[in-house]
């Protein structure tokens, strides 16, 4: 700091018993300028390990091994020698960990768990371009199932914030606020509804937007389907999952639904009404169906219509994350941070 400014805000400062006095326009100056100086410092060591992190995850992510040995790494820092604890402990932690934890599947969960934590640095770095990233959020999902045998035991950890996992706090991420925004990969109706679903909702990205939908539908469906606990007399994994039932007979008709909504609001009245009637027709059983028949009038009429509550997702998808409250049901509460080294 400029010796004539420290010199200035020390006279600032009062003997006691001195009457009090209100700032000059020279005072407020000083101040302002000395916590423009502090703020630019601070944004410029946030970047700075923004830009650490980013080097090292980006690294990290292209094998699973690479991925364990951060995880290893960063178990190191935040558990042993932040907490001044000695190097006998973290060898005899490592044999625990590589008896009892380490797996392939084990590794794959946390390649795809840094990987999510790599796009919300994304978002933190650059919030201007959040509605930029959906794609990307898109191809991560779709690459999750595409491994969901080699994640089977596993895929509980991409439903843990991925802000309190261990990369995070040996990188001083954790102290990251993102409002709407899912920290779990596995947040499937969080990460649609917040990330994905909203740039396309223009007339011109209509077909972007049913995709988008198809694939929401499709990816609720395999948390259950893939990862679902077999029915009793099944016969163990080759069973029809348990959940599986009832997301059919009741989420997805409901999914389907919202997303006919969705698109007639958008602008393709004609198409979706026609589907929303074959809808009504095909689940008039349905428990939701006299609600439907009320929204399908309204929006047939041209009268607006009232903001749906989102449809709590079953319990082999409970979600989390840091949002606004209201914005997760009660079914998307999340997990308990998780304690990996005693």
């Amino acid at each position: 700091m400029k010796p004539t400014i420290i010199l200035c805000l020390a006279a600032l400062a009062l003997p006691l018993g001195a009457a009090p006095e209100k700032l000059t326009p020279l005072d407020a100056q000083l101040l302002l300028e000395k916590l423009k100086q502090l703020r630019d410092g601070s944004n410029e060591r946030i970047s700075d390990r923004y830009e650490a992190a980013h080097r090292a995850f980006r690294a990290a992510i292209q094998t699973d091994a690479a991925a364990h040995d951060l995880y290893v790494n960063c178990i190191e820092k935040v558990q042993f020698e932040d907490e001044k604890r000695k190097a006998s402990d973290f060898r005899e932690w490592k044999r625990r960990h590589k008896d009892r934890t380490d797996s392939p599947a084990f590794r794959r969960a946390l390649r795809h768990q840094l990987n999510w934590l790599l796009l919300t640095l994304e978002a933190a770095s650059e919030p201007e371009k959040r509605e930029e990233l959906w794609p990307k959020a898109l191809e991560r999902i779709d690459q999750i199932f595409k491994d969901a045998d080699d994640l089977l035991g596993e895929q509980g950890r991409l439903r843990q914030d991925v802000l309190d996992s261990v990369y995070a706090t040996a990188y001083g991420l954790n102290g990251i606020k993102l409002a709407d925004w899912p920290t779990a990969p596995l947040q499937i109706s969080m990460v649609y509804e917040q990330l994905i679903l909203p740039p396309l909702r223009s007339p011109r990205t209509l077909t972007e937007l049913r995709q988008a939908w198809e694939k929401r539908i499709l990816h609720e469906g395999s948390v259950y389907n893939l990862w679902g606990r077999p029915s009793r007399g099944s016969g163990g994994r080759e069973g029809r999952p348990a959940e599986l039932d009832k997301f059919l007979a009741v989420r997805r008709p409901q999914l389907q639904w919202e997303m006919e909504m969705d698109l007639f609001s958008v602008g393709d009245q004609k198409t979706s009404a026609l589907r929303m009637l074959t809808h009504i027709e095909k689940y008039v059983a349905h428990e939701n169906c006299a609600e439907w028949i009320t929204s399908f009038q309204s929006a047939v009429r041209g009268e607006p219509l009232p903001p749906a509550a989102p449809t709590a997702p079953g319990t082999n998808e409970t979600e989390g994350g840091r949002t606004k409250p209201g914005t997760a049901t009660t079914a998307e509460k999340a997990p308990k941070k998780e304690t990996t080294a005693p």
